[in-house]
């Protein structure tokens, strides 16, 4: 190997590494990202619903006076949008959670580049 291959194959052997050292860290997170609750609401408060970590949906909380102001119709779509709006706490919380166990570990092209490392140009394995 020249010095070049060597160099880029020992830097993404560090990266590696490090990949392993965040995998207890990552099972903990994730441990944690399950056990949290996360809510959204609709018509002024007055409909939450609540998500695990998952997304799965755990509550509905419906006021009565939201169940008296609506329709069936316009019900349903102020329960379907704090539905999506917990939903989407729990996905920002996931992203944000993967964005800091995945910061400065280099991730980006540790495989990308392994056609140019070992000079492989062939992509088909027939």
């Amino acid at each position: 190997m020249d010095e070049d291959r060597l160099r880029m194959v020992t830097e993404h052997l560090e990266r590696l590494e490090r990949l392993s050292a965040t995998q207890a860290e990552t099972a903990a997170a994730a441990e944690q990202l399950a056990t949290r609750e996360f809510t959204g609401k609709s018509d002024k408060g007055g409909i939450v619903a609540t998500v695990d970590g998952a997304g799965n949906l755990l509550a509905i909380d419906i006021s009565q006076l939201s169940k008296r102001r609506h329709d069936g119709v316009t019900l349903g779509d102020a329960v379907l949008e704090a539905i999506h709006a917990a939903e989407q706490a729990a996905a920002e919380a996931r992203t944000a959670l993967m964005g800091d166990l995945g910061a400065g570990l280099g991730l980006g092209d540790l495989f990308g580049d392994a056609q140019q490392l070992f000079g492989g140009g062939r992509t088909d394995l027939r």
